[in-house]
């Protein structure tokens, strides 16, 4: 992947620099994050601009953008030194609305030579899921709220298999690839807060939303199809 983009617009929706220091506008108590594997420790309290590889850089550019045209979402991105990736309803670039972490840790070792970035693409796609689901006037993160995370987390599975279906278009045959990732990169414990759902639900809620986007449905009544699916997983 490549883009003919300037440095100054990396990664914040490819709108706005991400030079800028951080920008927090809501205090951390007040603030929903969602995508914290069980067993994290922290959420990183700051980010940097540039992960120091250009080649990189340029590839999470160019699909951030691809995911933007899908997702009607424009938050600013920050990557962190972490295995996890986070997304929060506050705002750390100026011009972006809701913040997402990259972990570098988390996405360079779902990078693999034989599937051309497309687990990470998968991952990114989930954020911007929960970026939608903040700010979306049906409320998704708060409708989908409960004991565990797993409603939203699984929902937020659907926006990215949307996005994969609209990526991949008929090639059915990879998405195996990019579910396997999906469901190493989860923790699977029922009581646990942050609780993802089960390896089986997953791989369902990424299926639904690759039909979705194969059946032509607007992404807006996708994502409300997605909540009613999810619900009886």
């Amino acid at each position: 992947m490549c883009i003919t983009c300037s440095r100054r617009h990396l990664l914040a929706g490819a709108l706005v620099t991400l030079a800028l220091g951080p920008q927090p506008t809501m205090a951390a108590s007040q603030t929903r994050i969602a995508c914290a594997l069980a067993g994290a420790r922290r959420v990183p309290a700051d980010g940097k601009a540039q992960s120091g590889d250009t080649k990189f850089d340029n590839a999470v550019i160019a699909e951030l953008r691809h995911i933007l045209s899908v997702i009607p979402v424009n938050p600013g991105f920050q990557y962190v030194e972490d295995e996890n990736a986070f997304s929060r309803d506050d705002t750390w670039i100026a011009g972006t609305k809701g913040t997402i972490l990259i972990g570098l840790k988390l996405v360079r070792g779902l990078l693999k030579p034989d599937e051309g970035g497309l687990s990470v693409a998968c991952v990114l796609a989930h954020e911007c899921g929960h970026i939608y689901q903040f700010f979306s006037e049906d409320q998704f993160y708060d409708r989908l709220s409960g004991p565990t995370q797993r409603l939203q987390e699984l929902h937020a599975d659907v926006l990215a298999g949307f996005y994969m279906g609209k990526r991949l278009g008929a090639a059915t045959s990879t998405l195996g690839v990019v579910q396997k990732a999906m469901i190493d990169f989860g923790k699977y414990n029922s009581a646990d807060p942050k609780d993802h759902g089960t390896p089986g639900q997953r791989n369902a809620a990424i299926d639904k939303g690759f039909v979705l986007a194969s059946k032509g449905i607007k992404f807006e009544n996708a994502a409300r199809e997605g909540e009613a699916y999810v619900r009886t997983l």
